[in-house]
């Protein structure tokens, strides 16, 4: 019976910081509303008795805008190919490039003549001298709805893999024409994916033009999951200190998390340091990932994914792996060579059972985490500081 009650009084506490933070509607990134969800978060956060501090990012945010110009690139070095091969085979082996570098966060070329806007990250760091880090991760900012890409995405699964795909095809018919080849046959080839090329642009340009989503289920529930976390953790760990990130700018391929692993690149080590990314809890099943980010996804930690499917199979959580094509938080920690995995809840509708599903299963994998890895990361602590 008190073990019921406590699951309601932390499901009603989850589902009144959900409606908190979707109060703050419009949240997209570099938005005023993002700016007013971010100092909310961290009221939040010092009413739990935590340190917290608002950091601020510079950033481009309009990616449907940028990808839509790589995509008219491509589609200009076709048509320019057929009469100046050369050419047409330069730029579009230009927006291969640009393409490839923008979506993996490597570096941003066309992105740079977009506008810049700001937005802000909500950190919180604990230093209780342990070993290692636990770093709790949820991005608070919202997509913006645009149900034309939407719909390319659902078909695609990856739209990014399938936007590169398209323009390498293009590319190796322009290169062919360097070579001297024509023909109907290259021709055909050459025009099915410009074809797939112009019809993305109207749907990329549907980002830009769509107003902001909610954001109930993604990831506002994201959210009060980590809160809960934060607060139930505490000094509950005994060889991690938990932080706890509430990232803007995810949206335009985790710009946010990218400058907060920066910002930490020399306060966080891999062998000490776990993130647990939390994105996404509707009325699915519990996933975890085993693999994240567009055209290339990266591996999650094998030992986390392994925690999670031990917590699985021991029975009372139904959760199961998953890969995410997207660029998401864990992704971009993954990138920096940090062990990290996504837990989340897939579907469009806030389920409260979710709320306590996600919520559970991320408590047990922070427990496992601490007892297998935590002894460790104290016995080599322990070396250094005798040596």
């Amino acid at each position: 019976m008190r073990r019921r009650h406590s699951n309601l009084r932390l499901r009603m506490e989850s589902i009144e910081e959900v409606a908190g933070l979707v109060a703050h509607r419009g949240r997209a990134a570099g938005t005023d509303a993002e700016r007013r969800a971010a100092v909310h978060l961290r009221h939040r956060l010092e009413d739990l008795g935590r340190p917290a501090e608002l950091q601020t990012v510079e950033m481009r945010p309009r990616f449907g805008l940028t990808h839509a110009l790589h995509a008219l690139l491509a589609v200009l070095g076709s048509v320019l190919a057929v009469s100046d091969a050369p050419i047409g085979a330069a730029i579009v082996l230009f927006a291969v490039l640009s393409t490839v570098l923008d979506v993996t966060g490597t570096v941003h070329l066309v992105r740079r003549t977009t506008g810049r806007r700001l937005s802000q990250n909500v950190e919180s760091r604990v230093d209780g001298g342990k070993p290692g880090t636990l770093v709790l991760v949820a991005h608070y900012d919202v997509a913006r709805e645009a149900p034309s890409f939407a719909l390319a995405a659902r078909l695609l699964r990856d739209p990014w893999l399938a936007m590169v795909v398209a323009m390498v095809m293009v590319l190796i018919c322009c290169s062919l024409r360097v070579s001297g080849l024509e023909g109907t046959v290259l021709t055909s080839a050459q025009f099915v994916p410009t074809v797939f090329l112009i019809l993305m642009v109207p749907a990329l340009a549907d980002i830009e033009l769509s107003g902001a989503d909610p954001g109930t289920t993604d990831n506002a529930a994201g959210v009060a999951v980590v809160l809960q976390l934060a607060d139930e953790l505490g000094e509950r760990l005994e060889h991690f200190d938990v932080w706890v990130v509430f990232t803007g700018a995810q949206k335009p391929f985790a710009l946010g998390m990218r400058a907060w692993l920066r910002l930490r690149r020399a306060d966080l080590e891999s062998e000490s340091t776990v993130v647990l990314n939390v994105d996404g809890v509707g009325d699915g099943p519990v996933t975890f990932s085993r693999r994240e980010g567009p055209i290339i996804g990266l591996s999650t930690h094998r030992q986390l994914r392994r925690m999670c499917e031990e917590i699985a199979a021991d029975g009372g959580h139904e959760a199961r792996a998953s890969v995410i094509h997207e660029s998401g938080d864990a992704g971009a920690a993954l990138a920096r060579g940090l062990p990290a995995i996504t837990v989340s809840s897939p579907g469009a509708v806030l389920d409260p059972a979710a709320l306590d599903r996600v919520f559970e299963v991320c408590l047990e994998l922070a427990e496992r985490v601490d007892a297998e890895v935590g002894p460790r990361l104290a016995s080599r602590s322990a070396q250094r500081s005798s040596a």
